[in-house]
């Protein structure tokens, strides 16, 4: 059977459209890589010339990166768009397929649409994402990249790619949401003979002191934020609180106000300025107590040396023949001077 001239038109128009779509897809991908890498190159550069901006410049360099990929991906739909109306019943299929096979994937990009809906943090915050701690440095559509934080408080120097899935399923707790300063607590092992009083006024007057630079500073970001949430952040100021831990230990929690990327360095001055002051107390008790012993030793002495005269003096007393004993006279004396004629 053969063919008219208009059915082969029609095939040669269609190959040439689908051959058209596709130089066009390859030039819009090429066009936004090159694009993401031009912007990127700029804002390090800025990023270098201006130290203090490193945040800002952070968030740019990932809002463009993903700006341009959203562009390119509506670009790309708009061209295949006409072709896909053809095939929708196997799109539907595919979808389908599609949720079943890679719900995961599927659920990564619902994770990254709530995240940009919700904002439960932004880059540069500090947050804890189910076992993943650390400061958020890159987010797309598949993962949230940090930089690891160590239950210490310090930087591991891993990055972690958390998938956004994991948004959907566990718990978000950014340490950033206040602002520049946050509270943090820090526990401090004790005896159970301890006093409380006494541990309370050493401790209050130890965090106020680590925490003075920027207490006012403090105390104006968390009163803003505050307001902001409906809630009653006013007594930023450190406390301390206590926590029995078994029958024979006593925890001292300090809650105090800090920067975010200080957190550690105060919660160690705390710590440190609390065991120096007690190890600098148990010497002055333990110099008391040296001084009470030598002189309870002195004293002891002194009786045993009083003791000691007194048995020698009574043994003298005691022995026949001695003088000044019972029967014995003591003649040695001078004698008694006779009458005078």
């Amino acid at each position: 059977m053969r063919r008219g001239p208009d059915t082969m038109k029609l095939n040669l128009d269609f190959n040439d459209s689908i051959l058209l779509h596709i130089v066009l897809s390859v030039l819009i991908v090429l066009m936004g890589v090159l694009l993401v890498k031009l912007s990127n190159r700029f804002f390090v550069s800025r990023q270098l010339a201006d130290r203090d901006n490193l945040r800002s410049y952070r968030t740019w360099t990932v809002a463009s990166r993903n700006l341009i990929g959203a562009v390119a991906f509506l670009l790309l739909l708009g061209i295949w768009v006409s072709e896909l109306k053809s095939v929708a019943i196997s799109l539907a299929a595919f979808a389908a397929a599609l949720m079943i096979s890679g719900k995961e994937l599927v659920m990564c990009f619902l994770g990254a649409f709530m995240r940009m809906i919700a904002r439960p943090f932004q880059l540069g915050d500090l947050v804890e994402i189910g076992q993943y701690a650390g400061e958020v440095i890159d987010m797309d559509a598949l993962t949230t990249t940090l930089v690891e934080v160590a239950p210490t408080r310090q930087f591991t120097g891993f990055t972690v790619q958390v998938p956004n899935s994991l948004l959907l399923t566990v718990a978000v707790r950014n340490h950033s949401q206040a602002g520049k300063y946050t509270l943090d607590t820090v526990r401090i092992p004790l005896a159970a003979q301890c006093d409380p009083d006494r541990i309370e006024a050493e401790l209050l007057d130890i965090a106020q002191q680590a925490c003075e630079p920027f207490l006012e500073a403090a105390g104006q970001s968390l009163r803003r934020y505050g307001d902001t949430r409906f809630l009653d952040l006013s007594q930023f100021a450190p406390r301390v609180m206590f926590e029995p831990v078994g029958t024979d230990r006593l925890d001292a929690i300090v809650r105090f106000p800090a920067p975010v990327g200080g957190r550690l360095p105060v919660a160690q001055q705390i710590i440190r300025r609390f065991y120096r002051q007690r190890i600098n107390d148990s010497k002055e008790t333990g110099g008391d107590a040296a001084a009470e012993a030598a002189a309870d030793n002195e004293r002891r002495d002194a009786e045993q040396r009083e003791a000691a005269e007194d048995r020698a003096r009574m043994a003298r007393t005691a022995r026949p023949g001695a003088p000044g004993s019972p029967g014995n006279p003591d003649t040695s004396g001078p004698p008694a001077s006779s009458p005078a004629f």
